[in-house]
């Protein structure tokens, strides 16, 4: 019994390498039909919210490959191809034409990000925007609703 025991024991001590299983690579929160709040521009003015404003935002609808959400100030609405490699393409981006103070513009800085996007990577509930060369255009949050 003491040897089988012991056998027992070094059969899993030496099927146990250590290393640990590859990462998966499916995403903490998918990316479509999440809302997703933008907090960075890579490479424009800090995001803050503006009083009586829309949070910048959009949701990948999965029916119908439909974006929308909001530039912080007016109705965001277009398309999108998401591709098996992590790419991410925006088409036909229209916003409503209101007057807002953007005084840093978050608006156009957000839309030129949308427009350049050629990637994604979720890790946690963050979601990066990547454009040429793989660099980052833009950071966002998950928030989930009720």
């Amino acid at each position: 019994m003491l040897l089988g025991l012991a056998l027992a024991l070094t059969g899993c001590a030496s099927s146990h390498t250590g290393e640990q299983p590859a990462a998966d690579k499916t995403p903490d929160v998918a990316l479509t039909d999440t809302y997703w709040k933008l907090a960075a521009l890579e490479n424009g003015p800090p995001v803050t919210a503006q009083d009586n404003q829309r949070e910048a935002h959009f949701v990948l609808h999965s029916e119908g490959q439909r974006v929308a959400g909001a530039t912080g100030c007016n109705q965001l609405m277009g398309n999108y191809s998401l591709s098996e490699k992590r790419q991410l393409r925006f088409a036909q981006l229209a916003t409503t034409m209101m007057a807002c103070p953007d005084s840093q513009g978050v608006e156009r800085a957000f839309l030129d990000a949308l427009n350049q996007a050629s990637g994604w990577d979720i890790s946690g509930k963050t979601l990066t925007l990547t454009g040429a060369n793989d660099a980052t255009l833009a950071r966002f949050k998950a928030v989930h609703l009720y």
